[in-house]
């Protein structure tokens, strides 16, 4: 069977993400039009037309190419982020090193935060290192070998450039989350899992320490209003902005938590969704990024190859722990980061890189894999002969026993 022959699309997948990128526009231009008037709902709207492309591009991927070019992926995503730093492009916004200037368009800046396809990169590389060396044929326990450990590398670099090269705590975080889970589901023992996290935390807790202005946010965290003109200044505003939504509302564009809130159409945009559709529209937005995550995980159950399984998984992972990362931060769960609410969030990167695994997402749901395992699956394994009649049990070939 030819890998380019397309299945059916999860419609429920495709429906939520439309809704919510839709959603997204309109907050965008509510939470921004104090401070921009109308320039930064016509920069992400242009993102969301670039963020098309890159679902149907998604959608085409042969998914061969993403295992083949894995490593040069993850290699060139890795260089980006170092070039933020120590590159002429890098561009430094509020102290944060995050973004590479490739050029102007008029009075717009073209920019791009190359953790976010970091993202995508850090994915594609765990589902190859976790397998084995064919894409289609059964993987072998991720114990053995030297994998696993190339794996682990792989996901410390990564996520230390991003803490240490950008000082972005928070996407650090959602990096060593997708990379944790991802080894978790190929099988690495817990006691592996348990000790890297370990690690994690004490190199997070150094992190933290190095610098004074990050002990104060944990502080402030805890006591946002003491320190409302310092460090808690955009948790308090939060607060006082979801506090006053309540139940019903404030209604659309009559929200004031946005005029004094800096980050209103980024980190902290669910504040303006909370202070103006109340708990009925918050409740609304929630569960839209739930059913996505929720079909991104079903698709990934489904698939035919370990591949297949892990990239589906690493790709629900993110946008599940980044949900929940920004949820936590706006309404005080959690000290304050930088980590966009996906779909919703002002940010090109993130949406273009979302839209485009939720593309690979609709490709690994079309099941490209099946006939080429079932007509192929390891029959010389079972038969001894090359005749490429038998075929493997999903179960079985997932667990790497055929």
């Amino acid at each position: 069977m030819n890998e380019e022959k397309q299945g059916k699309e999860d419609p429920l997948l495709k429906g939520a993400v439309i809704v919510l990128v839709i959603v997204g526009l309109i907050v965008i231009y509510d939470a921004s039009f104090p401070r921009s008037g109308g320039g930064q709902i016509a920069r992400q709207a242009v993102w969301a037309l670039v963020g098309v492309v890159a679902y149907l591009i998604g959608r085409r991927m042969s998914l061969r190419t993403l295992y083949r070019w894995a490593p040069l992926f993850a290699l060139v995503a890795l260089l980006m982020m170092l070039a933020v730093r120590f590159s002429s492009l890098g561009a430094e916004r509020g102290g944060a090193y995050r973004w590479l200037k490739l050029g102007q368009v008029g009075a717009m800046e073209i920019l791009v935060q190359p953790a976010e396809f970091g993202k995508i990169a850090l994915i594609i590389l765990l589902a190859r290192l976790l397998c084995h060396s064919n894409m289609v044929s059964a993987c072998q326990p991720v114990q053995a070998g030297r994998l696993p450990w190339a794996a682990l590398i792989g996901l410390l670099i990564m996520a230390g450039v991003v803490g240490g090269v950008q000082e972005d705590l928070g996407t650090a975080l959602v990096f060593c989350g997708i990379g944790m889970t991802m080894l978790f589901v190929a099988g690495v023992p817990f006691r592996w899992v348990a000790l890297l996290t370990a690690v994690l935390a004490v190199a997070t807790a150094f992190f933290i320490y190095q610098k004074e202005y990050r002990w104060v946010r944990i502080v402030a965290f805890t006591q946002p209003f003491a320190y409302l003109d310092t460090a808690g200044y955009q948790l308090a505003h939060s607060l006082m902005g979801i506090g006053t939504g309540g139940v019903w509302g404030t209604g659309l564009g009559m929200g004031r938590a946005k005029e004094f809130l800096p980050a209103s159409e980024t980190d902290f945009v669910f504040t303006t969704v909370a202070e103006e559709t109340g708990i009925f529209g918050s409740t609304a937005i929630i569960a839209l990024l739930a059913l996505v995550s929720w079909r991104v995980f079903v698709i990934a159950s489904k698939a035919q190859a370990m591949f297949l399984l892990l990239l589906g998984n690493g790709i629900g992972v993110w946008i599940a722990l980044q949900t929940l990362l920004n949820l936590y931060v706006v309404v005080g769960a959690a000290p304050t980061t930088g980590v966009p609410l996906p779909f919703i969030s002002y940010g090109g990167s993130s949406l273009v890189s979302l839209l485009f695994c939720i593309g690979l997402t609709q490709k690994i749901a079309s099941n490209p894999m099946m006939g080429r395992i079932e007509r192929q699956g390891h029959a010389r394994i079972g038969s001894g002969r090359g005749n490429g009649r038998a075929s493997v049990p999903r179960r079985e070939y997932r667990r790497g026993v055929a």
